[in-house]
């Protein structure tokens, strides 16, 4: 399994302002390449905030190459690779940002957040920022506010999780923990966020790569593959003027109640909030959070 954990830093309160940019490639749980460059902003404008962080000034960077000269070095490092950033939401808006701004072609990446997992692993934590979880996992974090040390920082909590649930993809570790990797491709930047809006304890027991069936684990995605066929079975054939034709409709009928079955199994209320969606919006309101809290 390979990714790349990556970090910006900016110069300013605006997304397209990167002022620097961390690589660290990682190869079966062994760190395979880093890089790291001081970036020129298209404004050479810094707030004295970010530099109070970064320590990165106008005049270290006014001979540095621009994004869009870093970039054919950059998307070779990650297009088509899982990247790992701590409040990956940041990271993956400035690269978006950075991407439009310059008319450059968007990667095809995954994106897997450390603060998302941190708060999954540690719900009882009341901050997540990258100096507590990286205490609390017991790597040192040299240098607060350097990309780099950021970086690497990721990999460390990465690595600490890999082990903890003993997966081998960081997709099993994000089913383990419940939350959705997020994505960033050709005019799409997606979160990676927990699946249910809540953390939720790791189960020890679980089967990596299982499938989806029941509501402790049952995206939408899942949904749609049951709900989907049985509405276009029960549509089209209970529209033919036909015996046989209605026996086929009957059938997708009786999928889209299993389908809503699944969908609602386990919340407080399956039964009352199941009928709701069924018989009011055809199954729809399972595409949503609706009735579905779990039990206590």
């Amino acid at each position: 399994m390979e990714y790349v954990a990556i970090d910006f830093q900016t110069a300013n309160k605006w997304h397209k302002s990167a002022c620097s940019v961390a690589l660290v490639t990682v190869k079966d749980g062994k760190i395979i390449d880093t890089f790291y460059s001081l970036i020129r902003p298209g404004i050479l404008h810094f707030d004295k905030e970010n530099t109070a962080l970064h320590g990165i000034t106008k005049e270290m960077v006014k001979d540095a190459p621009y994004f869009d000269e870093l970039w054919p070095l950059i998307k070779e490092k990650i297009n088509g690779k899982t990247l790992v950033a701590h409040y990956a939401k940041f990271d993956m808006d400035v690269l978006a940002e950075e991407l439009a701004g310059n008319e450059l072609a968007f990667p095809s990446c995954p994106v897997f957040c450390t603060c998302v997992l941190s708060q999954a692993m540690f719900p009882e934590m009341p901050h997540h920022r990258l100096q507590d979880v990286t205490e609390k996992i017991g790597f040192n974090l040299e240098q607060r506010y350097n990309a780099m040390a950021h970086a690497r920082a990721c990999v460390a909590i990465v690595e600490y999780a890999l082990k903890a649930t003993g997966a081998e993809f960081l997709q099993d570790v994000a089913d383990a923990y419940h939350f959705h990797l997020g994505y960033i491709g050709k005019d799409i930047v997606t979160d990676c966020e927990l699946k249910y809006g809540r953390a939720r304890v790791y189960d020890e027991n679980a089967s990596f790569g299982k499938k989806a069936e029941t509501y402790n684990d049952m995206d939408n995605a899942t949904y749609l593959k049951y709900w989907g066929p049985s509405v276009a079975i029960s549509l089209v054939f209970n529209s033919i003027n036909a015996e046989w034709a209605r026996a086929i409709g009957y059938i997708g009928t009786l999928g889209l109640f299993y389908a809503t079955y699944l969908r609602f199994k386990g919340t407080k209320k399956p039964f009352w909030y199941g009928c709701i969606s069924l018989f009011f919006t055809a199954g729809v309101l399972g595409f949503f959070d609706v009735g579905r809290a779990p039990k206590k």
